[in-house]
């Protein structure tokens, strides 16, 4: 016969070895999991012809893993089958019950193993014999599972709310982190800008080279720094909402950002719209903005386009920020709005940042009861969409 998989989850060494010295000479490979978890895993990626399954497993337990694999649609012609020390009948008619096709007994007989992985895979099937007991069993294996879901929600509850208090931790440390570092770094930025400036003495063009290239690399940093605490001052403050017109309220920062594309050789359109009054808090709006124009110009090579319009609609306005960069491979596409995830490509060069820039702008437009989404492909560009209504109705 040709080799087939047996799909065995045992946590035993010992158990493990003696099925596989027993099968494989049969013909059979032995695929092992030592856990439920790990085995319905493995079950979902074979098409084993049988399963062997300890019923004394540790976490999962092994009559809900026998009813998680009942439940896979290409297991249900494939018999599984209880390995247990326990060789009473309460036992065997909870194996049974639970979805099982019989019983082995533990340790393993090596001998007598091939000739019962035969019966079974021929089509042995056990029953249960007393229906009254079969329905005790029934009930208590049904309390079982209950008993054995609520600890799991429990430990799922109890982790959440650990995961919280870690990220509140975390929050505090990074602002007062900033808060330390920020104080420093403008000290310097006002002496490098004393020597750039000639204030403190004449510089040689070596000294004035080396004088810049220190004042750009403050100018990142403090950015990453400011790009910190703003990230976990918006988590923690409410917006302020009023009535403001997007393409006004949004002159200042369209014209820093058109300032810095000249400078990087690179072309920002904005075209007419935004006209109609939105509800949005100014500040908030005006970074979001940024952020996404930030976040286009960073990765579009000098030579490129950039372009920022508007879509007015009764209930709701639409903003779009494309781009001619070098766009964003698909399995990036849901990553890259959480908090410090950064997109790194082989033979790419990786711009400055923590990561944050997408992040505060998709924090921002939740906050306005919108939404942020990207289409984007590599070599091709990006298109960043968000949506906003413009009444705090929609909110």
């Amino acid at each position: 016969m040709p080799e087939a998989q047996i799909l065995a989850i045992v946590a035993n060494l010992d158990e493990q070895r003696r099925l596989q010295q027993s099968m494989e000479p049969q013909g059979y490979v032995v695929l092992f999991a030592e856990d439920g978890l790990a085995g319905l895993a493995l079950a979902r990626e074979t098409t084993p012809v049988l399963v062997l399954l300890d019923t004394n497993l540790p976490g999962f337990d092994g009559y809900a893993t026998v009813t998680r694999l009942c439940s896979l649609a290409h297991l249900r012609a494939v018999p599984i089958v209880a390995l247990s020390a326990d060789t009473s009948p309460d036992a065997n008619e909870r194996a049974l019950i639970a979805g099982c096709a019989g019983t082995i007994g533990l340790p393993l007989d090596d001998k007598q193993l091939p000739q019962l992985v035969a019966a079974y895979l021929g089509g042995q099937r056990e029953q249960v014999e007393n229906p009254t007991v079969a329905a005790a069993q029934l009930r208590s294996y049904a309390q079982r599972l209950a008993a054995q879901l609520e600890h799991q929600a429990r430990e799922l509850n109890d982790t959440y709310v650990e995961r919280q208090d870690l990220d509140r931790l975390k929050g505090q440390f990074l602002s007062t982190l900033s808060h330390e570092l920020r104080t420093p770094l403008t000290v310097m930025m006002g002496y490098l800008e004393l020597f750039e400036r000639g204030i403190l003495g004449s510089l040689s063009d070596t000294q004035r080279e080396v004088v810049t290239v220190m004042r750009h690399n403050g100018t990142t940093l403090a950015h990453q720094l400011n790009n910190l605490l703003n990230f976990q001052e918006l988590r923690g403050r409410a917006m302020k909402f009023q009535a403001i017109h997007p393409g006004e309220a949004l002159q200042p920062v369209v014209a820093l950002m058109q300032a810095r594309a000249s400078a990087e050789g690179l072309s920002l359109e904005v075209q007419a719209g935004g006209e109609t009054a939105i509800l949005a808090d100014a500040e908030a709006f005006g970074q979001l903005i940024r952020e996404l124009l930030d976040n286009a110009l960073k990765f579009t090579e000098a030579g490129g386009q950039v372009r920022l319009s508007f879509q007015d609609e009764p209930s709701r306005l639409i903003l779009r920020v494309a781009d001619t960069g070098q766009g964003i491979a698909q399995e990036h596409l849901q990553k890259i709005f959480l908090p410090f995830y950064r997109v790194e490509t082989p033979h790419v060069f990786v711009q400055p940042g923590a990561g944050l820039g997408l992040a505060i702008a998709h924090h921002i437009v939740e906050a306005h009861g919108g939404q942020l989404t990207v289409r984007s492909q590599p070599g091709q560009g990006s298109v960043f969409t968000v949506v906003l209504p413009r009444s705090s109705a929609a909110l």
